[in-house]
């Protein structure tokens, strides 16, 4: 017991960790081009769909990417085991910034992972080209409906501008109308829609992705607190010296 407690508060566990999860990365972004069939679909599907729908059926290719999730699992231990160990000790007033700063920094990445956990487990992501006045299923029982594609063109008759309108419906009841538009998606309770392109060969289209990432708020907020806590042990490092 002693020996994994050791390991697990050791900085040197943190560094090498640290240094396998870069050769990993590295070594990803060698075999991602390389196997573009295999790693493409990561992007149209949510990360946990894709393991387990891809992933491990080509597990030569991508045993890389399951060696990383270890390694991310062990720094995440090493990270929880080393802040109990020092918020266990004794507190002073003098000390108390220069203490809590390390944790509010370690508090940052392990909400990040756990952003990337939920986004990963419980989100999803759809995509495809829906006609005008098209109607699609979503998930938790809502709908989605394209009423109507606008355009704008130029003088010369080249199109300038696009957006499209669309609806959400839930247990078949209109709830909410927005307007999409390029860089310009439409939210509704966590759900993101967003217009991607326009097709007009086969009459008026759009080729729509609506994704729900329940991570999103949690990143954010872990990404503050990295960045609150580094800031803070910056400056107080700084002032020491």
């Amino acid at each position: 017991m002693m020996i994994m407690k050791n390991f697990f508060l050791s900085l040197k566990t943190t560094v090498w960790t640290l240094f396998i999860l870069v050769c990993l990365f590295f070594l990803g972004s060698y075999l991602m081009p390389v196997h573009r069939q295999i790693f493409s679909p990561m992007n149209e599907d949510i990360l946990m769909n894709w393991a387990v729908r891809t992933a491990l059926p080509n597990l030569w290719h991508t045993w890389w990417f399951f060696a990383a999730l270890l390694g991310l699992g062990l720094l995440t231990v090493n990270t929880l085991v080393c802040s109990f160990q020092a918020v266990k000790g004794r507190w002073t007033r003098s000390d108390f910034l220069l203490r809590i700063s390390p944790q509010v920094v370690h508090a940052g990445f392990l909400l990040i992972l756990l952003a990337h956990l939920f986004s990963a487990g419980w989100g999803y992501k759809l995509s495809g080209m829906m006609p005008e006045g098209g109607f699609g299923r979503l998930p938790e029982d809502r709908a989605l409906a394209l009423q109507q594609i606008r355009i704008q063109n130029d003088s010369s008759g080249y199109v300038s501008d696009w957006e499209a309108t669309v609806a959400i419906y839930e247990n078949d009841s209109l709830i909410q109308s927005g307007v999409l538009g390029p860089n310009k998606p439409f939210f509704y309770k966590g759900v993101g829609i967003y217009l991607k392109n326009l097709n007009f060969e086969r009459g008026p289209a759009a080729f729509l992705m609506v994704v729900k990432d329940p991570g999103a708020y949690w990143a954010l907020a872990g990404g503050l607190l990295f960045l609150l806590g580094s800031m803070i042990l910056l400056v107080l490092k700084w002032k020491k010296a």
